[in-house]
């Protein structure tokens, strides 16, 4: 599973989405979000390691300007007994929980950042493109969560993953789409739906959020020659 992929998905979409309006560019040309994290009770709480936060630069050039945008990801996981199904997961957790920040890119009082406007169901779409080895089926339900001091939806979609080359595994993907500060974030959890309590883990997790410049995360930049690849340019 690539999560570079997905972060770059989301960057190209906020930084892209200000094509046409050159006449605000004066205005700033370069918008950064703030990494987040969970808090060390509350992966203490859920049973949840800290596997790193990824920092992505994406830039495009818009009407002759160039555009630079500043995502996050941190990724959190855990190991899960599969029981019955002996599957030997290798280096693949089964339990993974992550948190993506991308700027609301807000320039002459507007929104151009197209994540704010998307669905819970066009990210979990946007997350099956990028991750070969999950499908996504329909949604199953929502729930409310406090994040951040006030309460937030989670949605939860089925689907198969597959763990370390090992055959199908049916589980539960939580999706979340909250706002803070001057970023949006996109919160996802997957797990197996043979352990749907892990639902409360995951909300665990959300509870003990902590988002901001102060945050204290292990950031691995990506290099220049991957950060080119993904670069793009409008005429």
């Amino acid at each position: 599973m690539n999560r570079r992929s997905f972060v770059a998905a989301l960057a190209v979409g906020s930084v892209g989405s200000l094509a046409g309006c050159s006449e605000f560019l004066a205005e700033a040309t370069t918008f950064s979000a703030s990494p987040a994290t969970v808090s060390a009770e509350a992966l203490e709480s859920a049973g949840y390691e800290y596997e790193g936060t990824e920092e992505l630069v994406e830039s495009k050039e818009v009407a002759g300007r160039e555009v630079e945008a500043t995502n996050y990801i941190s990724e959190f996981s855990r190991d899960i007994d599969l029981g019955p199904l002996e599957i030997d997961t290798g280096d693949a957790k089964a339990g993974v929980f992550a948190v993506v920040t991308t700027p609301k890119v807000s320039v002459a009082g507007k929104n151009f950042n197209p994540i704010g406007e998307m669905s819970n169901e066009e990210v979990v779409e946007l997350v099956q493109d990028q991750y070969e080895r999950l499908s996504v089926d329909g949604s199953s339900g929502e729930r409310e969560v406090d994040a951040f001091g006030k309460p937030i939806d989670v949605e939860t979609f089925e689907g198969e993953a597959t763990l370390a080359g090992e055959q199908g595994v049916d589980v539960l993907i939580d999706v979340s789409k909250p706002d803070h500060d001057d970023d949006h974030l996109v919160l996802l959890g997957v797990y197996p739906d043979r352990v749907p309590e892990e639902a409360d883990r995951i909300d665990t997790l959300i509870e003990g959020l902590e988002h901001g410049d102060d945050v204290d995360v292990d950031i691995d930049g990506a290099d220049e020659d991957e950060e080119g690849e993904g670069n793009e340019s409008d005429e």
